[in-house]
């Protein structure tokens, strides 16, 4: 490893590495940046376990050994390292210009956006012929609110999830830090064409239920949810669009008795992938 650190906050690349919290200079680098010792190691985790290792792929991790706080951090550092990331010093004072923690953990790193992120005609088939889940999110406009949909589509073990355009990044920083890591183990498909969404779900036969707040089924009441499902969630704003209720099959609801005119989507989302859950496992 590089033994003389970087020591100004004026580096080139310490000023790109702080570009990516905006989400033109992602595109522009195709990279993003991650950092939190659960996070990195949930990145670690998917190299070392995915059938597909090149979808995680750690470009540079930058560091300052006066921050590890215990043997996770150099452990993690190593297991970057190995896996293709170029390991850079640098002083405590410019790992935290670049640091989004209000205590940095010594370890920021980089990774390549394109195979995080494929178009959906990149994406595998989907299996239908055991109980399998794949979350449709149209439009999202909040990236925690892709993050925290995420990480309950990884807890419920759903197959993937799919991102109607235009949608929140959820490769920006607010999404991974609610998604604690879980954006490195879920596969995440962009949907640019709706009509590509239902060749390739007819192509298969997978069977889309919307939720929506005014209509279908009440959720208690119906088996909706059994079996190989694509559950729509709605924007945060308008709901699911027109398109995607016709393309679903069975359309359900969650029953409100507050004065609440809506639930939040990655709640709403929440309690309909558990739902999933106990349909599927009859807990």
């Amino acid at each position: 490893m590089p033994n003389e650190p970087i020591r100004s906050t004026a580096n080139a690349r310490i000023v790109e590495l702080r570009k990516l919290s905006q989400r033109k200079h992602r595109r522009k680098q195709n990279r993003f940046a991650a950092e939190g010792l659960q996070i990195l190691r949930a990145a670690v985790e998917a190299i070392e376990s995915s059938d597909e290792p090149a979808r995680v792929r750690p470009l540079e991790v930058f560091y300052c050994e006066d921050l590890f706080a215990s043997e996770t951090a150099p452990r993690l550092l190593e297991s970057l390292r190995a896996a293709g990331a170029e390991p850079i010093p640098v002083t405590e004072a410019v790992l935290e210009t670049v640091s989004r923690r209000i205590h940095s953990q010594g370890l920021v790193a980089t990774f390549a956006a394109a195979p995080m992120r494929p178009a959906l005609s990149a994406w595998p088939s989907p299996a239908t012929d055991s109980p399998s889940l794949y979350v449709l999110v149209d439009r999202p406009q909040y990236p925690g609110n892709v993050g925290t949909i995420v990480r309950t589509a990884d807890a419920v073990g759903a197959s993937g999830v799919l991102l109607v355009e235009p949608s929140a990044d959820p490769l920006d920083p607010s999404a991974i830090r609610a998604s604690m890591g879980s954006v490195f183990s879920v596969p995440l498909a962009s949907v640019a064409d709706l009509d590509d969404l239902a060749a390739w779900s007819a192509d298969h036969g997978l069977r889309w239920v919307a939720a929506d707040v005014e209509a279908g089924e009440s959720i208690w009441e119906t088996d909706a949810l059994e079996g190989a499902v694509g559950l729509i969630l709605g924007n945060e704003a308008e709901g699911p669009q027109p398109e995607l209720l016709a393309l679903a099959d069975r359309t359900v609801h969650l029953p409100q008795r507050g004065r609440a005119d809506s639930l939040n989507v990655a709640v709403a989302g929440g309690v309909l992938m558990y739902e999933w859950v106990r349909e599927n496992t009859k807990l």
